[in-house]
């Protein structure tokens, strides 16, 4: 575990790279300015202000980038290209027009979050997974690439996503427009850390602006730093969607390491094995190992519980078990075994992709308010599959007048579960000595 002077240590690390440059890619002209300007206008994306609530568990403030400072790229997939993807604008209707896009399937905007861009390997996967599904033949993913705008400092990327959200609502509301829709209820925003509030925003914009609401956000491990303890308008929040749902996995402090927000602010907040340290990625020694490159190792220390969200979002879309959260008063409670059956005051909800339709049969039997939140606790494995199931074991000891007088034993008590391929795992239930 950490002491004071290595979690000191491990803060200021994690703060200087979050301000320094780590990419090839050019930064543009910082928009922080020191004189009285509070407010910037970007033309149809609307008017941005500095004012309160947006200084609010702020160090800094920035406005957001240009939008040709940006250069913000949707690439569209589908099953018939997987590959080579149909590269929209925000605003250009031709173009969205010889897209050839399917009004009969579902969408999905996938949008990466700090220092990272639409060509990373899990946005590809997480794709291919939503495409894959049986059934999602219309389907269409639309990568929200930011990556110009994604770098340090963190501040101006914590600006930028509040233009890219105005951006991509513009550009929903043009798909709708010429697909002739008469909802967003298809629409599923799915973001990662940053990029979970970049859908706030856009969900916020299409609801301001367009009079239409998101049919689903799910948040990515939301990032909490600039965004925790603030207002619902500086964050993404349940008002933003018809149905928004997080799943946390790196909700600790920051100079714990924790980049990922604590506080409950969808419908449903999933925190599988807690939502702060997931199997596999505690570490005690964060500086050692890749190629003795500082940055490196704090990345992959760091990154480790917050990237876990998005792999187990993607594993959930086609799970090999049923993944069931439970509703618990806390993760020591769920741990205790207090909340071991499903009713109505321990509602269970599968993580992840298919949670939004059990979530509405739950809503439909009077189980569910919507203005409330629920928290659900999981555990999950260390390496993938990451789904399990879950088992209550109850053991019994004797009582009996023979028992008393034969006096106690002592020992230690175990178990062995066997899967219905034979594979075997023990479990100690007692580490000493009983």
């Amino acid at each position: 575990m950490y002491n004071k002077t290595s979690a000191t240590l491990m803060l200021q690390t994690i703060m200087v790279l979050m301000e320094k440059q780590n990419s090839t890619v050019t930064n543009f002209p910082s928009t922080f300015l020191e004189d009285a300007e509070i407010e910037r206008c970007y033309g149809l994306y609307g008017c941005f202000s500095k004012a309160y609530p947006w200084t609010e568990h702020r160090p800094d403030n920035y406005f957001p980038a240009s939008p040709e400072s940006l250069g913000v790229r949707y690439a569209v997939f589908t099953r018939r290209n997987r590959k080579i993807p149909v590269l929209l604008h925000a605003d250009d209707t031709a173009k969205i027009k010889n897209a050839n896009l399917d009004s009969s399937g579902p969408f999905y905007f996938i949008s990466h979050g700090f220092l990272e861009g639409g060509h990373k390997l899990w946005i590809q996967h997480m794709a291919d997974a939503l495409l894959n599904l049986k059934g999602n033949d219309a389907a269409t993913v639309v990568v929200v690439d930011w990556r110009r705008g994604s770098q340090p400092p963190y501040g101006q990327a914590v600006a930028n996503i509040r233009l890219v959200g105005a951006m991509t609502a513009h550009l929903i509301k043009n798909i709708y427009d010429v697909l002739q829709l008469s909802n967003l209820d298809t629409f599923h925003f799915i973001g990662h850390s940053l990029g979970a509030h970049l859908g706030g925003y856009c969900g916020h914009a299409l609801q301001k602006k367009f009079n239409l609401k998101l049919g689903r956000i799910t948040g990515l491990d939301p990032a909490a730093p600039y965004f925790s303890n603030t207002v619902t308008l500086v964050r993404l929040d349940k008002s933003d969607a018809q149905y928004v749902d997080i799943i946390h996995s790196n909700a600790m402090p920051l100079y714990f390491s924790g980049f990922g927000i604590s506080e409950p602010i969808g419908h449903v907040d999933f925190f599988p094995n807690g939502g702060s340290v997931q199997p596999g990625c505690k570490n005690d020694k964060p500086y050692q190992g890749i190629d003795n490159d500082m940055y490196s190792q704090v990345v992959k220390y760091v990154s480790c519980n917050h990237e876990r969200s998005y792999e187990l979002f993607t594993e959930s879309v086609a799970p090999l078990c049923p993944f069931m959260a439970i509703q618990c008063k806390s993760y020591e409670a769920f741990l205790e075994g207090n909340c071991t059956t499903c009713d109505k005051k321990h509602i269970c909800v599968p993580i992840g992709f298919h949670s939004q339709s059990f979530y509405k049969r739950l809503q439909s039997n009077g189980l569910v308010d919507t203005n409330t939140n629920i928290a659900l606790y999981a555990m999950t494995g260390s390496t993938k599959p990451f789904c399990r199931v879950h088992y209550e074991v109850t053991i019994k000891v004797s009582n009996s007048t023979e028992s008393r007088i034969h006096g106690p034993d002592v020992g230690r008590v175990s178990i062995t579960l066997v899967d219905r391929n034979n594979n075997k795992s023990d479990h100690k239930l007692m580490n000493d000595e009983q």
